[in-house]
């Protein structure tokens, strides 16, 4: 768990008591930033969020709380980085299919609570714990052009583009954090 005193909200492991709540920003995240809605193809572990990301190794979802009211407010989490074919790139599904790729996925923060560096402290808290756990050698995600702010902030963090599929396939750019073989090191302010 992670408490910063001057912020008032704490980053902590998803728990079965936040699951509806957590649910609720993806889901309205998807709605409101991409205007787009729920997809069992791509959203399926909204569903099933202990099933994805309560495991002994490597995936896992964290949640932000508000201090003052107990709520979520955001959302964040880590999963095997494999890519879907034929909704991505061929080469990147290739190259992310090696099982120690982690791909940083559902980082939503409800737009009430945005500009309070929530979004830059739970993708901290991420690579914080995959650095420590060490079961990803290399760290991705995608992102879209129309997610606000998306881009100025994955690059703030540290983030490399490696591919510009805004024109392809996806719709998406494809990111990486810097990394060496079995060792993990990110550039993260």
């Amino acid at each position: 768990m992670i408490q910063d005193p001057r912020a008032r909200y704490t980053v902590s492991d998803l728990a079965p008591g936040d699951l509806e709540e957590a649910r609720a920003v993806m889901l309205r995240s998807i709605a409101e930033d991409f205007q787009s809605d729920y997809d069992p193809a791509i959203h399926a572990d909204i569903e099933d969020l202990m099933g994805w990301y309560s495991v002994p190794e490597g995936p896992f979802m964290l949640v932000v709380k508000d201090d003052i009211s107990g709520r979520v407010i955001a959302t964040g989490g880590i999963r095997g980085g494999a890519l879907k074919e034929g909704l991505s790139p061929e080469h990147l599904v290739q190259r992310y299919r090696d099982g120690s790729t982690g791909q940083i996925v559902r980082v939503y923060v409800l737009r009430e609570e945005r500009r309070r560096g929530i979004a830059r402290a739970v993708v901290k808290a991420i690579l914080d714990r995959a650095q420590a756990e060490g079961h990803y050698g290399r760290i991705v995600f995608h992102t879209f052009l129309h997610s606000p702010g998306a881009v100025a902030f994955w690059t703030s963090m540290g983030a490399s583009l490696v591919e510009d599929d805004t024109d392809g396939i996806s719709k998406a750019m494809f990111y990486e954090f810097d990394s060496l073989p079995g060792h993990v090191q990110f550039r993260v302010p």
